[in-house]
């Protein structure tokens, strides 16, 4: 019996006649935040029909992670965006208790989602669904789903978490890579198959993960850049190793080639995206300029989070998108939007955001060759469930200019053209204003 608790339909209304409840203090003029309600994963990042659509997990009715919608929006610029209607609901009983991430491709100009159902009952089923839509607004969800499920997979899986699916064509073919757990407690991404985007097999476990590189794998995307193939995936703790992988959760990139054969990712190289406290699920499109950029949930799992304590009804942001780029093995990340502040680094330098009782520190300290952002003076502390302080974070890097991107709760650092990143939210109490500290 299908539960119809939540549709689209009525997350709409609710919308509609609750987001001038909001309170934006410190509500986002530079990046995509929803109109009201908690927001997570980017989902579906998509070119369609000369915009660009983002999707993203969403509960409109509160600002904590509730039963998952599907959030939507587009853009001609990548700048400025337009929200639209609630794509998806969880109004199916192959996706009662939420419509999880997923992805997006257009085939013969209709738009076509594929997104997880999470069904909770004696237990929890992750399953596959589709849905497709001409108009690229009002989607129609498949009378065939779920279109796989836990039963597909091989017996050294964990049929429970399977979730995530993002698409990609090659050669004709439809694929998607989706997250999966492995019974050795490795995080694995598997590949399924289809001729049409309506029958699914399972091709192959495409990548599995060795001990230090965490238990689950969410959010894979594949993709072919600059000549090397790609995965974009984020490991639920994977183990801290120097600068890199201090957050609960992780964003990482490998790179490598796939034995389109066998079926499997040869893995080559593995770097954090990102190097700052809140960076997570990033999603990646290929435009109609051949570039491939990508958009992440600029938040973290685990943290405390003031504009839900405050009763703000809204909580979580997405980065500005960036464009993707190898250069010598290494990826360059370049914002969409220049960045406020362009600075030269010939020594020390150090930046206060705030005043001297509630501020944000950031800047490149030359001894240590370490970009770095500070959260540790703010007067509304941000805590998260990690075992270390992760208030100061840093990259290793001999730093010659930052760019800095400031909206009123958030900073995005690009160090020397896009060589490192480093993005964290914050939230002051005192006006934003930035100083040079001696």
């Amino acid at each position: 019996m299908v539960d119809r608790t939540f549709t689209v339909e009525k997350a709409n209304r609710f919308i509609a006649e609750n987001k001038h409840l909001v309170n934006r203090q410190f509500k986002p003029e530079e990046h995509f935040s929803a109109e009201i309600g908690w927001i997570n994963d980017p989902n579906g990042f998509v070119y369609f029909r000369g915009e660009y659509h983002l999707f993203y997990q969403f509960y409109p009715y509160d600002s904590v992670w509730g039963p998952m919608h599907w959030g939507h929006a587009k853009s001609k610029d990548l700048v400025t965006w337009e929200h639209l209607p609630v794509a998806l609901a969880p109004d199916q009983d192959y996706d009662r208790n939420g419509c999880f991430s997923g992805s997006a491709i257009v085939k013969d100009d209709r738009l076509w989602l594929m997104y997880t159902g999470h069904i909770e009952e004696e237990g929890i089923r992750q399953v596959q669904n589709m849905a497709y839509s001409d108009d690229g607004i009002h989607f129609e969800k498949i009378e065939q789903n779920p279109v796989a499920t836990g039963a597909d997979l091989p017996d050294e899986l964990i049929a429970t978490d399977f979730r995530d699916p993002k698409l990609f064509e090659k050669d004709g073919v439809y694929y998607s890579v989706v997250a999966a757990k492995h019974k050795d407690n490795v995080g694995c991404i598997v590949l399924l198959g289809s001729d049409n985007l309506v029958e699914w097999q399972f091709e192959s476990i495409f990548l599995k993960g060795v001990e230090h590189q965490g238990f689950m794998w969410e959010c894979p995307d594949y993709f072919e850049l600059d000549g090397k193939d790609c995965i974009i995936m984020s490991p639920m703790r994977y183990q801290r190793e120097g600068d890199s992988y201090h957050n609960i959760n992780s964003s990482v990139l490998v790179t490598g080639k796939v034995d389109w054969e066998a079926k499997q990712f040869v893995p080559e190289t593995v770097e954090e995206i990102d190097h700052g406290q809140d960076f997570y699920a990033p999603q990646t499109l290929l435009d109609d300029k051949n570039r491939r950029i990508m958009i992440a949930w600029m938040q973290m799992w685990g943290r405390t989070l003031p504009t839900h304590d405050q009763s703000h009804k809204w909580a979580g942001v997405m980065t500005v998108p960036r464009i993707l780029r190898l250069e010598d093995g290494k990826l360059r990340q370049f914002p969409i939007k220049k960045g406020q502040y362009q600075i030269q680094i010939d020594k020390d330098c150090r930046y206060r955001l705030g005043n001297d009782t509630d501020y944000l520190e950031f800047g490149y300290d030359s001894k240590m060759k370490q970009v770095y952002i500070d959260r540790s003076h703010l007067a509304q502390e941000i805590r998260g469930e990690e075992e270390l302080d992760t208030s100061r974070r840093y990259v290793n890097i001999e730093a010659k200019e930052l760019e800095v991107i400031l909206d009123k709760n958030s900073i995005e650092i690009f160090v020397n053209q896009g060589e490192a990143s480093l993005t964290a939210t914050y939230y002051l109490t005192v006006p934003a204003e930035l100083s040079l500290l001696d």
